[in-house]
């Protein structure tokens, strides 16, 4: 079945509980209890741990950032270590400890993100060396995870004082704190510790909105902050500071309520995938608006899955996880169904045609001028009139160099967008519908789909109907929805060209 890839006698591995390494989920499959252990990490082809040639660290078989920070962050190790350490496979553990030692014998530190020496592998990598280290208590992993904690106290670190505080900040935080009591380095422990102090106030926008434009990424950040709190309450002194990041964090999941739908799945704005939300009933409070974050939306219930709601994007130019939706971009649902949508996140990839779209602002329900050339700044919310019967908001910006206003009409089962621009004789509108629609009927202004449930919807228009496209690719890319990474869907896009000043586009669900 194959040979051990470590020699001497069998090292005698700690007791501990499944949990307490913090390795996730085990892997589905056992792992025979032999030196030889497959991985399968697609596209690539199936390699085995310990027989990784040293060229690979470097020169990488798949090119795609998001496969290349699991293979170099060797976070692929995690499941197939729970799963040892679950069926007592000492072998698998001794394959996987001796696996690590190598990468960094024969990949070290080089600083560059293409040989896994960035930040974010560096600390996927110490996280799976604390998952080992907890299960084998082997010596050998030390150097590594000194030299993988060295990126997180260096200018790579991904936070202040070079970069803005970021969720992946917080993440090598926490597992240096880890490490520290792993391996007791006191001063690990301390610096870590005091950067999550230090950074918790600029993480999220004073009324709990995470200021990476993502509403996935409000989820992920609430869940790192809460756990953060945990570590904090159990450090002397940091006691205060560990109440007021449980009061932010309790901010958080009040506004990750506001994204989530009323079925309790997540809205997708910025990169998120389709997934649970944080349904809460916020009883009468019939909306939200945050000008810092530049975040507002609004619903006629919190109880009723037909209920309509819709978010409205504007505030601070693109950052971290945001899409160019900023110019009052729009998601909209009504009548037990989605409506509009954010296009989702395809891939972190810059080579992906797919994640260009997702970024620009034809993946998003905006309009745009030609040329459509971003200009960056800030949109401003500058009316919000919220009655029982409408809701009205309005969105002015130069995003693209000429002054544009937005205003936004909804009612229950309904949403009508105006759009104009000052100086600007040709622009669009970009709508993208919920991958259920299916057109059924159209004329040169108006449109109707059909949902599965159902449902109706009716699109009408004072401009002109210019293109109506479904997983378009090719010359261009347009018509796709992203539920989640590397997925895709077709999916109606249309592009409503302007027909003089003003451009009103109506979307009625029956």
């Amino acid at each position: 079945m194959g040979e051990k890839l470590t020699g001497g006698p069998e090292p005698a591995w700690p007791t501990i509980q499944a949990s307490d390494a913090r390795c996730g989920p085990p892997a589905a499959d056992r792992v025979a209890d032999t030196g030889r252990v497959t991985v399968n990490l697609p596209p690539a082809k199936p390699f085995i741990v310990g027989r990784i040639p040293a060229e690979t660290w470097r020169r990488t078989p798949i090119g795609d950032l998001s496969w290349k920070l699991k293979f170099l962050g060797l976070s692929w190790m995690r499941p197939i270590a729970g799963r040892a350490h679950a069926d007592g496979q000492t072998a698998v553990l001794d394959a996987l400890v001796a696996q690590a030692v190598a990468f960094h014998q024969e990949n070290p530190d080089t600083g560059r993100q293409a040989e896994g020496w960035d930040e974010g592998t560096a600390m996927r990598r110490l996280e799976a060396e604390n998952c080992l280290y907890t299960l084998t208590r082997s010596a050998d992993l030390v150097p590594g995870m000194e030299a993988d904690a060295a990126v997180q106290f260096s200018g790579r670190y991904y936070g202040p004082p070079h970069h803005t505080v970021h969720n992946h900040g917080l993440m090598a935080n926490l597992q240096l704190v880890r490490a520290a009591d792993l391996l007791h380095r006191a001063g690990w422990k301390r610096n870590a510790l005091d950067r999550i102090a230090r950074e918790a106030p600029r993480a999220f926008s004073p009324m709990g909105t995470s200021l990476e434009q993502s509403a996935q990424y409000q989820h992920v950040n609430a869940v790192l902050w809460a756990e953060a709190a945990d570590l904090l309450e159990t450090s002397p002194g940091s006691r205060d500071t560990a109440s007021k990041i449980r009061r932010t964090v309790d901010d958080a999941y009040r506004m990750l309520a506001w994204m989530t739908q009323p079925d309790g799945n997540l809205v997708q704005f910025g990169d998120s995938d389709e997934g649970k939300g944080r349904p809460l009933d916020l009883g009468a409070t019939p909306s939200v608006r945050d000008d810092v974050a530049g975040f507002f939306a609004g619903r006629w219930s919190w109880t009723d899955p037909e209920t309509t709601h819709y978010t409205v994007r504007y505030g601070p130019d693109r950052r971290a996880h945001g899409h160019r939706d900023q110019a009052g971009g729009v998601t909209f649902w009504a009548d037990g169904v989605r409506v509009l949508v954010g296009a989702g996140r395809h891939s972190y990839n810059h080579d992906d045609p797919f994640r260009t779209y997702q970024l620009t602002p034809q993946g998003e329900n905006v309009a745009v001028p030609e040329p459509g050339f971003v200009a960056g700044g800030k949109a401003k919310l500058t009316e919000a009139s919220i009655t029982p019967q409408k809701h009205i908001v309005t969105v002015r910006d130069e995003l693209f160099l000429v002054p544009h206003t937005r205003a936004i009409e909804v009612e229950p089962g309904g949403m009508t967008v105006s759009d104009s621009f000052e100086n600007a004789e040709k622009w669009s509108q970009s709508w993208h519908l919920d991958p259920k629609w299916k057109l059924t009927s159209r004329s040169g202004d108006w449109m109707v789909f059909k949902h599965p449930g159902g449902r109706t919807l009716t699109v009408t228009t004072t401009g002109r109907i210019a293109k109506v496209q479904r997983g378009a690719v090719g010359t261009e890319t347009a018509g796709w929805h992203f539920p989640s990474a590397g997925v895709k869907q077709p999916a109606y896009q249309i592009t409503i060209a302007n027909n003089g000043r003003e451009c009103t586009t109506r979307f009625q669900v029956r």
